[in-house]
C-alpha cells in the first residue's frame, strides 16, 4: 500500500493501449488508487509482484506466455496477501465459481460501469472479497446443485501443467507435439491427459473442449 493511503494496483492485460488507458482512467478518476505496475502477460506480472507487492492485481485471462488461470494459481500459492480481481468478457456461473475456488477475490466484466469498478476495488481491498449481486446469484445457483458442487471441490481443479496440456489438446495438438511444446516426455503427456479426463469427467475430445470453453481455459 502506498504512503498516502492509496490502494496499490497492478494490471495484467496483453492489449497495451487498452491496459494503459485503463490505468490512466483509474488514477484520474479515483484518488484512492495508485497503479504501480503493468504487465502484458502472467510471467511479467509475477516478476513485478515479487518486487513491489501490490494490494490488488487486476488480471485478464487471455494472455500469452502465462495466462490468467495459471497466473491466478501461482498468485494464490506464493502471494496470499495479494488480492486478485478477474477482468474478463466471459461470464457464466460455472466460470465464476471455478475462479472463486481458484482464489479470485472479485470479478469485473470489461463492459462494467465505472461505479461498479471502483466499488469492487474498494470492497476487495477493505473486505477481502466482493462479487456483485448478479454474480452472487449465479454462483449460489451453481453451488446449490449437488452435482456441480461435487464437481467443483478442490481436488477436481486442474493443475497448471494439466491446463497447459488441455490447451494444447484444444489446439488440435497430438502427443509428440504437446511434448515438444511443453518440453516434457510423451509418457508425461499421456499421464496428464488421463488425469484431465478423470477430473473433468469427459468421455471424449469434444467433452474436453466443451469443459475448456465453459471454464474459460480456452476461448471459443
Amino acid at each position: 500500500m502506498e504512503d498516502k493511503g492509496q490502494i496499490s494496483i497492478m494490471i495484467a492485460d496483453d492489449h497495451n493501449l487498452g491496459r494503459q488507458a485503463f490505468a490512466d482512467f483509474l488514477e484520474s478518476n479515483c484518488e484512492e488508487v495508485k497503479v504501480i505496475g503493468q504487465a502484458a502477460n502472467g510471467q511479467e506480472l509475477l516478476e513485478l509482484v515479487k518486487r513491489k507487492k501490490p494490494d490488488i492485481v487486476i488480471l485478464d485471462l487471455e494472455m500469452p506466455v502465462l495466462n490468467g488461470h495459471q497466473t491466478l494459481a501461482i498468485l494464490k500459492k506464493r502471494y496470499q496477501k495479494v488480492k486478485t480481481i478477474i477482468f474478463s468478457t466471459h461470464y457464466n456461473e460455472f466460470f465464476i465459481s471455478e475462479l472463486m475456488i481458484a482464489g479470485a477475490c472479485g470479478y469485473l466484466s470489461k463492459s462494467c460501469m465505472a461505479e461498479e469498478m471502483f466499488e469492487t476495488i474498494n470492497k476487495v481491498y477493505h473486505e477481502g472479497f466482493y462479487f456483485n449481486n448478479s454474480v452472487s446469484k449465479q454462483v449460489v445457483t451453481t453451488l446449490i446443485d449437488d452435482k456441480k458442487l461435487q464437481f467443483l471441490v478442490s481436488e477436481k481443479i486442474l493443475s497448471e501443467r494439466e491446463i497447459e496440456v488441455l490447451q494444447q489438446i484444444c489446439n488440435e495438438k497430438q502427443g509428440k507435439e504437446i511434448a515438444d511444446a511443453l518440453q516434457i516426455s510423451e509418457n508425461t503427456v499421456q499421464y496428464h491427459k488421463k488425469n484431465i479426463y478423470n477430473k473433468t469427467q469427459a468421455d471424449s475430445l469434444v467433452g474436453l473442449v466443451k469443459y475448456a470453453i465453459r471454464t474459460g481455459i480456452v476461448m471459443p
